[in-house]
């Protein structure tokens, strides 16, 4: 595959990535996992400063794919989400679905155990127990700023960065629990709004919350993949036991809280496609 295709391919990865970091119970680190791109991720970002070159040049696609995924995107997934929430969700179920028998091919091969079945079902009760309680009572748009609520920016984005990263966790379902989903997704969406109207007091106040937010995710995805990657060598059993748990518990956590749908033929078709979609996507595109 010459490496204009293989740049496609990591882009749509990483595009995939990170639509799924802003959609509330779908973990981005599950579709990294899922398309055969976390491990690659996790060793370039451990190796940066050893061969700069080599792990900039992996991770240049994902980045510019997760961002275009986040900015460009959002309006459209959130809109989409809105209006068709049964198919899209069944979307993203089945590109995690798609996901996990190499993921359990590659769990076969280590140590099983007593531990490694607790883990399994601590990590896949943790997600579960995260899922029930988030309420949408904590949130409110408006962030007033301070030189309190800039460094409150920071750990927000240092928390939500380490729960992007870890697989089966859901970045956007733990910005709700903290009371900072709609604040940061209605920041960016100002943002980017001012942006292309070139309004330069709206650009203004958005990097005043965008620019701790996004320093906060640039050290909390640096520390917790090297606390990962040390897991991985250290215990790989209980590691990949942990991940399958977190794994488990994610269709739960995408089908809860949606609206009540009428499963009407044109919905539950619509939904099956989507899944059998997701799927077939997952699949191929962890292959490449």
């Amino acid at each position: 595959m010459n490496s204009k295709i293989t740049f496609i391919y990591t882009f749509f990865k990483g595009l995939l990535i990170g639509i799924s970091n802003i959609i509330p119970g779908v973990s981005g680190g599950t579709m990294a996992v899922a398309l055969g791109a976390y491990d690659k991720l996790l060793l370039a970002i451990n190796t940066l400063r050893k061969d700069w070159k080599k792990s900039l040049r992996l991770l240049l696609p994902y980045v510019l794919g997760a961002v275009f995924g986040i900015g460009a995107l959002s309006f459209v997934i959130q809109g989409a989400m809105d209006a068709y929430p049964l198919v899209m969700a069944c979307l993203f179920l089945g590109l995690i679905l798609g996901g996990v028998p190499p993921l359990w091919q590659k769990a076969q091969k280590e140590k099983k155990g007593v531990s490694e079945a607790l883990l399994f079902m601590l990590f896949m009760f943790l997600i579960l127990f995260m899922t029930f309680v988030s309420t949408d009572a904590m949130e409110s748009t408006t962030i007033i700023m301070t030189p309190l609520t800039f460094f409150i920016l920071f750990v927000v984005g240092v928390i939500a960065a380490a729960t992007m990263i870890i697989p089966g966790v859901s970045g956007s379902l733990v910005l709700i629990l903290l009371g900072y989903y709609d604040k940061i997704l209605t920041t960016l969406s100002t943002f980017i709004r001012s942006v292309f109207d070139l309004n330069p007091s709206g650009i203004g106040q958005g990097l005043l919350v965008i620019l701790p937010f996004g320093l906060g995710i640039l050290l909390g995805i640096g520390l917790v993949a090297k606390l990962i990657a040390w897991l991985f060598n250290a215990y790989p059993g209980k590691t990949y036991a942990a991940i399958l748990g977190l794994v488990a518990a994610s269709p739960i956590a995408i089908f809860y809280g949606l609206p009540q749908t009428t499963f009407t033929l044109p919905t539950t078709v619509f939904s099956i496609l989507a899944l059998a979609l997701g799927y077939v996507l997952s699949t191929k595109l962890g292959d490449k």
